[in-house]
């Protein structure tokens, strides 16, 4: 993709330059995301290998229970790190495609070396940021279901069924919580371009949240479609690689025994469809980043001055006769 093409950009146009540079780029972007995919396989197939015992009445000791709730927790620390480390690795070429520049997977992973805690720190401070932000909320919405239950006892009691007040409530209810959740994934996306400011810009932990924050204000809207959008590809390609053995797992369930190998065709398929589909959303992020730059401090213009300001390799010289 030329470097100029940078411009603002609208949604439609946003989420044809995601996937055009997806196309572009394919075996690129599944190359980096195979490696925190190949790295859950062991996981999922134990997961699948449990879940299926359960499923057939085998009760699990309780040793069994807390070493895989002890599994659990390690794999997901484990894989947070693997899979940060693949984000900032994606960013980078996603960045380097972008602008038009050419990148190896190799080359990818190579760009995030010296900034791995960094990545760590943001993604922790996010995730805890986030969902402290979750429980406040969840705090406020539960103050409000206890004023709504409280109007429909007080009705209650009054003697005359209201069947419409109680339809109203149970409306009002459902309401405030896709409210509830909305307003939180909106807030959360304030942090959706920390790790692309993080490693573009090479700023701090603290630092790239702020600018994150600075960079998303006033397009978290759009940002909150993309996500959305290319999170339900994700689920989609999950369903269509996954579901065939899903199926067959939950058929085996009348024979009383699944066969060997489903576990292993699962967490393998998981895999396959995690490194196929889980670059489209970060493709978006990061293209929404340079989106946010261009439109608020004209980094299309930057970038093309700092073109020009780069001298042009010399023509080869012929070999004298």
């Amino acid at each position: 993709m030329d470097a100029t093409e940078l411009r603002p950009l609208s949604l439609g146009e946003l989420l044809d330059r995601t996937f055009r540079l997806y196309r572009q780029h394919f075996w690129l972007f599944v190359g980096i995301m195979a490696i925190p995919s190949a790295f859950s396989i062991p996981f999922m197939v134990l997961f699948f290998s449990s879940w299926s015992s359960i499923m057939f009445g085998r009760t699990p000791s309780p040793q069994f229970a807390a070493s895989m709730m002890l599994f659990v927790l390690v794999f997901i620390c484990l894989f947070g790190a693997v899979y940060s480390v693949a984000v900032g690795a994606t960013t980078y070429a996603v960045s380097e495609s972008y602008l038009g520049h050419k990148i190896t997977v190799r080359g990818a992973y190579g760009k995030v070396r010296g900034f791995f805690w960094r990545i760590l720190g943001v993604v922790f401070v996010a995730i805890v940021r986030a969902y402290g932000m979750l429980i406040l909320m969840g705090i406020g919405m539960g103050i409000v279901f206890g004023i709504l239950a409280g109007i429909l006892s007080v009705i209650g009691r009054s003697g005359q069924p209201r069947p419409v007040f109680a339809i109203i409530i149970g409306l009002l209810i459902v309401l405030a919580e896709i409210i509830w959740m909305g307003s939180w994934l909106l807030w959360s996306l304030r942090y959706a371009v920390s790790i692309p400011a993080l490693l573009l810009e090479r700023l701090g932990v603290l630092s790239s949240l702020r600018r994150s924050v600075l960079l998303t204000r006033g397009r978290r809207w759009q940002m909150l479609v993309a996500v959305f959008l290319c999170s339900m590809i994700a689920y989609v390609g999950a369903i269509v690689f996954e579901g065939p053995f899903l199926m067959a797992l939950l058929f085996s369930a009348r024979t009383g025994q699944a066969p060997e190998w489903l576990p292993y065709a699962l967490g393998m398929s998981g895999a396959i469809g995690g490194a196929i589909t889980g670059p489209v959303l970060l493709i978006a992020l990061v293209l929404c980043y340079y989106d946010t730059r261009i439109r608020k401090e004209a980094f299309d213009l930057q970038f093309m001055m700092t073109s020009l300001d780069t001298p042009a390799p010399a023509p080869p010289t012929g070999s004298p006769a």
